[in-house]
């Protein structure tokens, strides 16, 4: 004879395990965006599948950039971009559809390495004063 509370059994415990996923993913959600200097960022990077765009929440340090996955139970940062290591930083508006006005911002990195963010406007305004507010030498290229 067949035990039918073995299958309700089951999904309660499937239903309860996704319930504290999906709990644990906003409360992360929250820490990370807690932090003032949060901002929301698309960021292009490179997978085994290819490269690839992935939503997540950038912040500002006060000698890197931190870049965290949106979907991820990590704490640390998936991606650092450290000031003293952007060459360049480009803004480029994108053709938006009604008030999103979203640009796309381009770091090139000392290394070659160019990487692509699509950012809201005055989040890539403070992108651009953040690299440009750096101490003295710590940009490559200053007169000092």
């Amino acid at each position: 004879m067949q035990n039918p509370s073995i299958p309700i059994t089951m999904l309660v415990v499937g239903m309860l395990a996704a319930g504290v996923l999906l709990i644990v993913l906003v409360v992360r959600a929250g820490v990370v965006a807690r932090h003032s200097g949060s901002f929301s960022c698309t960021l292009q990077r490179r997978t085994l599948r290819g490269t690839v765009w992935q939503h997540g929440m950038m912040r500002f340090g006060t000698d890197r950039l931190r870049w965290f996955h949106g979907l991820s139970l990590r704490l640390a940062p998936s991606v650092l971009i450290f000031r003293r290591d952007i060459l360049a930083l480009n803004r480029e508006p994108l053709p938006t559809h009604g008030e999103d006005d979203s640009c796309l911002v381009e770091f090139c990195l000392r290394d070659g390495t160019i990487m692509r963010a699509v950012v809201d406007g005055p989040s890539g305004a403070a992108l651009n004063a953040w690299l440009e507010a750096a101490p003295t030498g710590l940009v490559i290229g200053d007169a000092d």
